[in-house]
């Protein structure tokens, strides 16, 4: 008997063991970043802690749909354990399910109402829920358990700047630099309020401080101008908006340009100030193109040839460049006009302007082309 229980309990140690030693190469496969390997790897033990890397895993590999399963299968099995239930509360926001994350957030904050991070990813369930005033009073909550939480003094300064209530911005900003001083979203947020507010002098070097921390975004050099402008200093406004400009070359921003020009007519640099207020006109024309199109079909469907060809020139006058425009031009002519020659002349200009652009308008026109003359020579007859 003896014997049995002694074999019985060598086999035990040598499961454990052998456990243990799969539960050791996992863990090294999941802190390496080998994930699927690890997952594998965890998929062999039968064991919860197994279960709940496993999650962590799939979401790591952004296997959103099979991480969200494993971690509800684990959390049903152990519904005390606050760390799985956090990680899930996080997923289901990353994944847009926002209801799911607000009540597994409130089950959270009522079994620890001391963590700042359950009342800020509450709060960030009821922002994406468009419960704006709940989600404000636990950004709250949450800097009063912790007066440095920096993500929650963002939201609720920021949400005082789309109210322009500068003394609560500025309040709230400086409760964030205060631990920390060079968040550069919370100096962004003083600025703008000081900004909005006409306090040039004071949101100046805030603005440049956000510049000497790396941010050089075209915003803040037009605001830059701006502000430099309301004060008079003139060189310094010019500076910063054309700064402004090249940071913004590929899509040049037309109030930008007004204001230089404005800055060039103060100082009596009227052609100057004509070339950028000109610039500014010309940056911001818009085509109609695909409207005028899509009008010229409609007339088209309605048999009204007369208006389709004048939407269809339209739209050409827009885009000149494009073929498609002026064989839908031609192609409507044709059938308005009775006189061959008018429709010819159609044609002839599409090959004039045309030349090798795609083949099948350049043959359709040659093919009309023929065909038009072939009957302008019988009818002479």
């Amino acid at each position: 008997m003896k014997k049995y229980v002694f074999i019985f309990f060598c086999l035990v140690v040598l499961k454990a063991e052998a456990q243990a030693s799969a539960l050791v190469i996992a863990d090294s496969l999941y802190t390496t970043g080998n994930f699927t390997a690890a997952i594998n790897q965890y998929s062999k033990l039968n064991d919860q802690q197994a279960q709940l890397q496993i999650a962590r895993a799939y979401n790591l590999v952004r296997n959103y749909d099979k991480a969200i399963v494993q971690y509800e299968n684990y959390i049903a099995n152990n519904p005390k354990d606050q760390i799985a239930s956090f990680e899930l509360g996080k997923l289901y926001g990353k994944t847009k399910k926002y209801t799911k994350a607000k009540e597994i957030f409130e089950k959270l904050v009522a079994k620890n109402n001391n963590n700042p991070e359950y009342y800020y990813y509450l709060a960030d369930a009821f922002a994406s829920l468009d419960a704006e005033t709940k989600s404000i009073a636990l950004y709250k909550k949450a800097i009063a358990v912790d007066s440095t939480h920096l993500r929650s003094i963002f939201e609720v300064a920021k949400y005082h700047v789309k109210f322009q209530d500068r003394d609560s911005v500025v309040k709230y900003a400086d409760k964030g630099l205060r631990f920390y001083e060079n968040d550069v979203s919370i100096i962004n947020l003083k600025a703008l309020a000081l900004f909005n507010n006409d306090e040039f002098i004071a949101s100046i070097p805030l603005f440049e401080k956000m510049i000497a921390l790396g941010e050089k975004q075209p915003y803040i050099f037009e605001r830059l101008g701006n502000a430099y402008f309301s004060l008079n200093n003139l060189e310094k406004a010019k500076e910063n908006y054309k700064t402004s400009l090249f940071y913004d070359a590929l899509n040049p921003n037309p109030k930008v340009l007004f204001n230089l020009g404005n800055v060039f007519r103060e100082e009596k640099q009227l052609d100057s100030a004509a070339v950028y207020f000109q610039e500014a006109i010309d940056v911001q024309v818009v085509l109609f193109d695909k409207e005028y199109q899509a009008l010229a079909r409609i007339a088209s469907e309605k048999k009204d040839f007369k208006n389709a060809l004048k939407y269809y020139k339209l739209a050409h006058e827009e885009d000149p460049t494009n073929v498609v425009y002026f064989y839908q031009v031609c192609f409507v002519a044709d059938r308005y006009y009775k006189d061959p020659k008018v429709k010819l002349s159609y044609y002839e200009q599409l090959l004039e302007n045309y030349k090798g652009q795609r083949a099948y308008f350049i043959e359709f026109a040659q093919r009309r082309i023929s065909e038009l003359k072939e009957e302008i020579h019988t009818a002479s007859e």
